[in-house]
């Protein structure tokens, strides 16, 4: 029998995308959450942004623009094993 899913509480949720567990405003949260989602989309699909923009539902140009407003590094992420 598994145990019923805890609720999160906002705590927990800024916790998850490394804000710590204090309140913060809306869109610091919302750009924090995007941020960390994105960037794991994109490391989930070997950073190949066109599928990752797939995954997201966006166009890839929006990802590109969306990447460069939240500054993520695409090219970090695009790289392949570094030497």
């Amino acid at each position: 029998m598994s145990q019923p899913e805890r609720p999160e509480t906002p705590s927990t949720v800024l916790a998850s995308v490394g804000l710590g567990g204090t309140p913060a405003p809306l869109r610091e949260a919302r750009r924090a959450f995007e941020r960390a989602y994105i960037t794991a989309v994109l490391r989930a699909h070997g950073g190949r942004v066109a599928e990752a923009a797939r995954a997201l539902g966006l166009q890839r140009p929006n990802l590109y623009r969306k990447a460069r407003q939240l500054r993520i590094d695409l090219r970090r992420l695009t790289a392949g094993p570094q030497p």
